[in-house]
């Protein structure tokens, strides 16, 4: 299985996953989180997640914990991976003693690899235009994972094409 991801800006007000299983859309996973801190207005205004949203929410440890367990073995894919894998690895380390040890995709390195003279443009929104998903981006986590795990098909199909047969060839 694996897991394309979202959270929004450190620290993550929301965490959204969706599970892929033999290249199609399977369960998904979302909360908002409660960073213990007042919101900037413009978190708000980006993410929609308002002060008042957050009070029966998990803390950071608790989302995270809750995330690592849906997320169990799965290979994890994100779009610029280095931007939610660092608070994510840095959250299991405090938790765990451990860093993330589950293979990760990056579809924006991906897309920049695969789509090399057809687009410079490889943001989310952009992607997901240029393939035409059905899940449009909005800065929420769970539709911007949505669109991540749609956007991960089209490219999974791509890599195929010239060869990619393991997660390793990716």
């Amino acid at each position: 299985a694996r897991l394309a991801g979202h959270l929004d800006v450190p620290p993550p007000r929301r965490i959204g996953a969706q599970r892929i299983r033999a290249l199609a859309l399977e369960d998904a996973y979302q909360t908002l989180v409660n960073p213990g801190v007042p919101l900037p207005a413009a978190v708000t205004h980006l993410t929609g997640i308002r002060q008042r949203d957050l009070p029966g929410a998990p803390g950071v440890m608790t989302a995270v914990r809750r995330f690592v367990a849906y997320a169990g073995d799965a290979a994890l894919v994100a779009h610029n991976a280095r931007f939610d894998l660092a608070f994510l690895d840095r959250e299991v380390e405090r938790l765990t003693g451990r860093r993330i040890a589950a293979p990760v995709v990056d579809t924006v390195w991906l897309a920049r690899r695969l789509l090399e003279g057809r687009t410079r443009r490889v943001g989310l929104a952009a992607l997901a235009h240029f393939f035409g998903v059905p899940t449009a981006p909005c800065h929420r986590a769970l539709p911007d994972a949505r669109a991540t795990a749609e956007i991960l098909l089209v490219l999974l199909g791509l890599a195929q094409e010239r060869g990619a047969r393991t997660l390793a060839d990716l």
